[in-house]
C-alpha cells in the first residue's frame, strides 16, 4: 500500500518539475531573444548620426521602425504570427498530455489530463484573441483607407 502511494506521488513530482523546467526554459529563450534585440537596436542606433536620425524619425515608416527598434511594439499581423504560434504550441502539448493520459495506466496520471487540459484552453484562447485581433486590424485598415 505505502509503496502505490509513494510511487504516485514521486510520478507527480516529477510531472510537475517537467512543466516547471519547460516553462524555465521558454522563458529564459524568451529573455535571450529580447537580450540579443536590444543589443542589435543598440548597434544601429549608435551607427547612426544625428542627422540621419532625424531625418530616420521625422518620416512615417521611419518613426516606427525606430518605435519598433526600442521598444516591443508589434504590428497586429506579427501579434497574430506570435499568437499562433503558441496556440499551435500548446494546443498539441496539450493533446499530447490527454493521449498520455489515455494509453497509460499508473496512479497519479490524472496530473496529465489536467495539464493538457489546461494547456487546449490556453491555446484555444490564444486562436480566439489572434481571430479577433486580426479582424479588428482589418476593419481598422478599411475604415483608414476609405
Amino acid at each position: 500500500m505505502f509503496e502505490t502511494t509513494a510511487h504516485a506521488t514521486i510520478l507527480v513530482v516529477v510531472q510537475v518539475a517537467v512543466v516547471v523546467v519547460l516553462a524555465y526554459l521558454i522563458r529564459a529563450a524568451y529573455e535571450a531573444r529580447a537580450a540579443r534585440k536590444h543589443e542589435l537596436s543598440k548597434l544601429i542606433l549608435d551607427k547612426m548620426s544625428s542627422e540621419e536620425f532625424l531625418r530616420l524619425l521625422e518620416s512615417p515608416d521611419g518613426g516606427r521602425s525606430i518605435e519598433r527598434l526600442l521598444g516591443n511594439h508589434k504590428t497586429a499581423d506579427e501579434w497574430v504570427t506570435d499568437a499562433l504560434r503558441r496556440a499551435i504550441f500548446l494546443i498539441l502539448a496539450g493533446i499530447a498530455g490527454v493521449i498520455v493520459y489515455l494509453v497509460t495506466d499508473y496512479s497519479g496520471r490524472e496530473i496529465t489530463l489536467i495539464l493538457g487540459s489546461l494547456f487546449v484552453a490556453v491555446g484555444v484562447g490564444y486562436l480566439i484573441a489572434a481571430a479577433l485581433t486580426r479582424s479588428r486590424a482589418r476593419s481598422h485598415d478599411i475604415d483608414s483607407t476609405a
